[in-house]
């Protein structure tokens, strides 16, 4: 049974922090053993009925520990004392501890994390069992035994990063200030996981339309009883669209879920959420607004997530890097001109539409009639009314539900609190239950006590980020910070950052990272890749007079259109933020495009595959930092990522056995390690009768030998898992190029110990698109990089830094600047192999004599060209990396081909450039076979891809 953490005390989280800076900090801490442990709850024993409203943020001010304290604790460099590896910020650039520039790349897991386990979208069943409080996300992103398939296939893909998806539902699901401590201790040993494959985490709070009980996910069930919603009649109200709620949820409209954020329910929670304070004053509850008891506790919330993290050997800072302040943030109603019309500044709609003050009366309860908008290929476009009648029933809990809630919960509503069955907008003077009519059609547009413009940057969202920033950094010292605007919106302005370290640990403009978002919106809203697209940003930011001139025709347009949009973007992050570095949290593709002409018989992934190479281009062409949206275990092509009809997973267990090979005769054990490391299977199945030599896995290592195996076509068909071999395994085909094994669990046994094995490539989708060449780790500054999937051509500049600079001197700051020291590490470029192949898998792809005579040549003299302007270079083709050495002096270790061994001097301006030509073969032709020949065998590999 899950464990929880009960409420003890009534501390707010201003207290809470003072608290902390002035104990003396154990090295590990616990929540049960922590002087702060009663800090972590909200609850409140003070009376409601007289005790003045407390602002538990209001004021507040933060101080360090003293330095002696923060010595032990931390160390001279300000991060966790056990950290081996932390990541440091320097201006715009992540560094190593080496002081190489970092780049970072990886993926967002995962989608499914949304929903808790055995709860997806589209299932109604046991939807508000228990009032939300019986569920567990243990198990998110993926069963633990199955870490190794996953981690491992991402690792193989070259991403170093994950932004790691956990919901306020996920922690504080069974009530205030109980915390589901059985979900952190699987957290924990995922992170443990993801440490062995060399991955580093930051943690993203994430919501959709508020909670899942709202449409979308994030915040728990009880949030929306505090506020005094009903959510078993959202349906019936237009108060929220539900994907179990609609009544053919298997085809639950595109992209639909979006409009939820301008209907009654997470308009409410947000307006509440951000402005509560301000435009709800009389929603009061033991003691504080609503807006600061929400805040509270959600912070509260993550602060126990980060105090049970910080309290395990090798995580901080090591793998969890730091802390995304909430995921796309809503303003709610904040700023709406008048409530009587639909906001200029809503971005998206469709279907049912109503105004803001149409929303609160269909919420009590009253007919209206209503736009309803359809998508287009320019954009929403109306069409059209039709009448929503609740037929009296309102989205607010009636007086005998809520007292139940209230009871149950545990919470204290002040006497003014508005009434139950109410809208509690109404009761506070929006609009008149007798008329039905408006009172104040621009009330949440300007401050009630100064009737000044209520500004939503400064008044709401920085605010809020930085009593986030400096509730974490009491517990993650060196956390960093992803600061993430509401969505296509401006960041807010920052005071220049502080290299004071005292400042700098509560201070959000000292370790922050720009973290927005961006997507393709036509290809995403409409499923559907085309030979046109719209500079939305542009039209957005005022550039064009309308959509139609925004248009823009033809591939290049369209690519040229993505690394524009994605330029400003970066530029106004620097502008606004500072000269931090930037990643774009979120950018993907809907992989069910066209209706899924991809998953039936014969169909590809060719639109697919040109939709997220403009992304890539997009992204590479800025030097962006990025997390693809996203990994799904779960994924189908049913269901896709199992919520709201969304399909954006890189990879689906569906595509495993889709056009399984079906080889022509009997292959060495040679050729299947060659056909098995090469970057383009999808399945692995024979006919029967065929014989097939499969590693045998002994414990504790793998002994080469070979176990003729027969295997059933339906059952090698059927299989999904990877045998185990052990991390000390020098087999190549059977490992990741972080050298642990793929997988932990086998998929089919010879009886001998034998394990079937799947390359980590299958089950990927447009996996040539997102799987490209990049520079992890450079010794110097990026200048110009590119990688054509057209040619398969790879070029790489760099500037290279001088060491009697580099890294730590300049800035005092601790937390921003690696150890001192003589910059001597190589540059290491990721060359996948799908794009940069190896020879004897190479030569074995072209058939006929071409592998017999790859024994004649010299074992290590790459296949595919590389130009270097300077340095010398070692190619690691099982690691899939290559060595750049560009320093004088420095040693390259275990270099024997002749091209590595040419020391060529640098340019004179110090700058270094290099080029890498792939090869164009069955593993990445878009044609379905290599262009110089090759065998049926790869032909029907190239099949399996589905890429033709």
């Amino acid at each position: 049974m899950t464990q929880l953490h009960p409420s003890q005390s009534s501390t707010t989280l201003t207290e809470d922090i003072a608290l902390r800076n002035t104990i003396s900090l154990p090295q590990h801490r616990t929540l049960n053993n922590s002087p702060s442990t009663s800090s972590l709850d909200t609850n409140t024993t003070a009376n409601a009925n007289t005790a003045p409203t407390r602002r538990p943020f209001a004021d507040a001010t933060f101080h360090t520990a003293d330095a002696s304290q923060d010595e032990s604790m931390y160390g001279t460099q300000g991060h966790h004392p056990t950290s081996k590896a932390p990541l440091y910020i320097r201006g715009p650039w992540f560094k190593d501890h080496t002081g190489r520039t970092v780049t970072l790349r990886g993926v967002n897991l995962s989608g499914a994390s949304k929903m808790p386990v055995g709860c997806p979208s589209h299932q109604a069943e046991g939807f508000l069992h228990a009032d939300g409080t019986e569920v567990s996300f243990i198990g998110r992103p993926f069963p633990l035994e199955d870490a190794d398939e996953h981690l491992g296939r991402l690792k193989h893909w070259g991403f170093n990063l994950l932004r790691f998806i956990v919901t306020w539902e996920s922690i504080e699901h069974a009530g205030p200030g109980k915390y589901d401590l059985d979900f952190f201790d699987y957290l924990v040993q995922v992170f443990h996981k993801c440490k062995e494959y060399g991955f580093k985490c930051f943690l993203d709070p994430h919501q959709d339309v508020w909670s899942r009980f709202s449409g979308g996910s994030g915040a728990p069930l009880w949030t929306l009883h505090l506020a005094g919603l009903d959510p078993s009649h959202f349906a019936q109200t237009n108060a929220a669209l539900v994907h179990n709620q609609y009544e053919d949820p298997e085809n639950f409209p595109k992209m639909v879920w979006v409009t939820n954020y301008t209907k009654l329910a997470a308009a409410t929670m947000f307006t509440l959420f951000f402005g509560g304070s301000v435009f709800a004053p009389n929603c009061v509850v033991d003691n504080m607004n609503i807006q600061d008891y929400l805040q509270t506790h959600y912070i509260k919330s993550f602060m126990a997530l980060a105090e049970h993290i910080s309290a395990q050997h090798g995580i901080e800072d090591d793998v969890v890097i730091g802390y995304d302040t909430l995921n796309e943030p809503s303003v709610g109603w904040i700023g709406v001109e008048d409530l009587t019309k639909i906001p200029h500044t809503q971005e998206y709609s469709k279907e049912l539409t109503p105004t803001p003050l149409q929303a609160m009366l269909l919420g009590q309860g009253h007919r209206q009639t209503v736009e309803f908008w359809v998508s287009t290929f320019f954009g929403p476009k109306q069409k059209g009314t039709k009448t929503i009648d609740p037929e009296g029933v309102t989205a607010w809990l009636s007086p005998e539900d809520r007292a139940q809630k209230d009871k149950r919960f545990g919470w204290k509503r002040a006497p003014q609190f508005p009434r139950a069955g109410e809208c509690i907008w109404a009761q506070h003077g929006v609009w008149d239950f007798a008329t039905q009519q408006v009172l104040a059609p621009d009330y949440f547009l300007r401050d009630p006590s100064s009737n000044e413009t209520f500004d939503f940057g400064s008044r709401s969202f920085l605010p809020f980020c930085r009593r986030f920033a400096q509730a974490i950094r009491t517990i993650h010292k060196a956390a960093i910070i992803f600061l993430e605007p509401p969505v296509n919106e401006l960041p807010p302005s920052l005071p220049p950052p502080h290299d004071d370290d005292d400042v700098a640990q509560f201070d959000i403009t000292s370790r922050v990272v720009y973290a927005p978002h961006w997507y393709d919106g036509l290809t995403l809203l409409n499923k559907r890749w085309n030979f046109f697209n719209i500079d939305y940003l542009g039209v957005k930011r005022g550039r064009y007079a309308n959509y139609a001139a925004a248009v823009k025709i033809g591939e290049k347009s369209i690519r040229e259109c993505f690394r524009h949009q994605l330029a400003c973007i970066k530029e106004e992050g620097q502008a606004a933020i500072g000269q931090h570095p930037t990643l774009i949290g979120e950018i993907g593709i809907p992989y069910d495009m066209s209706d899924k002409k991809s998953y039936k018989p014969n169909g590809n992934y060719k639109d697919q595959i040109k939709a997220m190479d403009a992304n890539m281009y997009a992204l590479e062409s800025n030097h962006l930092n990025f997390t693809l949206w996203n990994y799904c275990a779960d994924n189908s092509h049913k269901w896709g990522d199992l919520w709201n009809g969304e399909d954006l997973s890189l990879w689906s267990k569906d595509d495993l056995d889709k056009d399984p090979r079906k080889f022509a005769s009997t292959f060495s054990d040679n050729d299947i390690h060659s056909s098995q490391k090469s970057g383009s299977l999808n399945s692995l199945s024979s006919p029967r009768d065929v014989t097939i030599p499969v590693p045998v896995q002994d414990s504790p290592t793998l002994t080469r030998r070979s176990s003729s195996v027969s295997i059933d076509k339906k059952l090698a068909q059927a299989q999904t898992r990877v045998g185990t071999l052990s991390s000390n395994s020098t087999s190549s085909a059977s490992s990741t190029s972080s050298g642990r094994p793929l997988l932990k669990n086998g998929a089919s046994d010879d009886g001998q110990g034998g394990r079937q094995r799947l390359h980590p490539d299958i089950g990927g989708r447009a996996v040539i698109a997102f799987c490209r060449p990049y520079a992890q780790k450079v010794a110097g500054t990026p200048l110009e990089i590119s990688f054509s999937l057209r040619n398969i051509t790879f070029k790489f500049s760099f500037k290279r830094t001088p060491s009697t600079t580099e890294p730590g001197a300049v800035a005092s700051n601790p937390l921003n600047s690696p150890k001192p020291g003589k910059l001597s590490e190589p540059t290491v470029i990721y060359l996948p192999r799908i794009h940069f192949p190896g020879r004897e898998e190479y030569l074995a792809s072209l058939g006929g004599n071409h592998s017999a005579g790859a024994s004649q040549t010299k074992p290590k003299e790459p296949v595919c060209p590389v130009t270097v302007s300077g340095g010398h270079w070692e190619w690691k083709e099982q690691e899939q990396t290559l060595l750049w050495w560009t320093g004088e002096g420095e040693d390259s270790g275990d270099d024997h081909s002749e091209a590595g061994k040419k020391h060529m001097p640098s340019l004179d301006d110090g700058v270094y450039e290099i080029t890498v030509v792939g090869k164009k073969w069955a593993g990445n032709s878009f044609g379905g076979a290599a262009k110089n020949g090759g065998s049926n065998l790869w032909s029907n590999v190239s099949q399996c891809c589905r890429i033709s």
